[in-house]
């Protein structure tokens, strides 16, 4: 009895999957539908992005990824040496990608022109960004497709794999956002309500080019008290980082706490490790990027920010005067209080270099 081999399927090579942005839209009209895009810079791939890549796949029979070219990924702002590896080499290492079916590029800041021209029926973005508010999405829809948000695993970053990686620990500069980084009026959840406390943005860009990794601590008991989503949450501080980045200031990480004891939303109404002056956010940062304790800062408006700096073991505790108003108190427990970001960088005395 002879029995007949398995036909074994061509696999398309990887530089086949890797499309000229010219000979894209060509390309997506031979791909099996429904094709799902997304897009993102990629620069060092791990499982965070290959999670999220398997997941997008899952929404449809293909898989699109176009991938920021280097000149639009340092426009993102995320650091003078970023990206690590050129277009042609991030392109090719999402090509080796089973769930991936075809990789292009991009040069402008969002790929609107490029899902024109490619018109895919369903567009996907990470879980950080409000997708009902981004153009991408408004687009996909006006043809009769479909937009998502996947969130990403929790703790995978590149930014967080460069400082791991490198030799010696970086020193930090946690920052409380709302009061010192903006205005605070109570509960911010609107990107056309968030303010600059003056000499915020200055701040940044200071402390940052003095060799501190900026990494935002925030506890959002809205989330909690049901005033606003964590999806609002994360598209205003998608927002913030944007706009930061425009302005030359790359934050390493941005952490909140969305909990508090005396909430309304089931799973978030407790008391937990993270809400300051609990150290949890603080010590979670230092692990997950690689930062320094003892060469690192904390800069606050309130007393919770001042004792979360010091449970964390932090070398020292600077306040400021919430929203840069010169007229209040000093912060209990500071080592010393100033009236922004600005006047901390111009007076302060020692700063270590990364």
């Amino acid at each position: 009895m002879s029995v007949d081999k398995p036909v074994r399927q061509p696999r398309p090579s990887l530089a086949s999957k890797v499309v000229a942005r010219q000979d894209a839209a060509g390309a997506v009209a031979r791909l099996a539908p429904p094709v799902v895009f997304t897009n993102g810079v990629f620069d060092v791939l791990h499982r965070g992005h290959v999670s999220y890549l398997h997941e997008a796949r899952s929404l449809g029979a293909s898989l699109v990824v176009a991938v920021n070219t280097d000149a639009s990924a340092r426009r993102l702002g995320k650091g003078p040496e970023r990206p690590l590896n050129k277009e042609a080499d991030r392109s090719l290492v999402l090509a080796a990608l089973e769930s991936v079916s075809m990789v292009t590029s991009f040069d402008e800041s969002t790929p609107v022109t490029l899902l024109t021209e490619l018109r895919p029926q369903i567009y996907v973005k990470g879980g950080d960004y409000d997708i009902d508010e981004l153009e991408e999405t408004r687009l996909v829809r006006s043809w009769g497709g479909e937009a998502f948000a996947i969130r990403f695993v929790d703790g995978y970053s590149t930014t967080s794999l460069v400082l791991r990686m490198r030799q010696t620990l970086q020193p930090a500069a946690f920052i409380d956002r709302d009061g010192v980084i903006n205005i605070d009026h109570g509960y911010l959840h609107h990107w056309a309500d968030f303010r600059w406390v003056p000499g915020a943005v200055q701040g940044l860009r200071a402390l940052q080019d003095a060799g501190y990794a900026l990494v935002v601590v925030t506890n959002q008991s809205g989330i909690a008290r049901g005033y606003y989503t964590e999806a609002q949450y994360q598209a205003l501080t998608a927002h913030m980082v944007e706009a930061l980045a425009a302005e030359g200031v790359t934050l390493a990480g941005v952490y909140h706490c969305p909990h508090h004891p005396e909430g309304s939303v089931p799973g978030l109404t407790l008391a937990c490790d993270c809400r300051k002056p609990a150290p949890g956010m603080i010590l979670q940062a230092i692990r997950e990027l690689g930062l320094d304790p003892s060469h690192s800062l904390i800069v606050g408006d309130k007393v919770s920010d001042i004792e979360a700096g010091r449970l964390a073991g932090l070398a020292r505790l600077i306040g400021v005067r919430r929203n840069g108003d010169s007229t209040l108190p000093k912060v209990p427990g500071a080592e010393a209080t100033y009236d922004d970001l600005l006047g901390l960088v111009r007076t302060l005395a020692t700063v270590p270099k990364a």
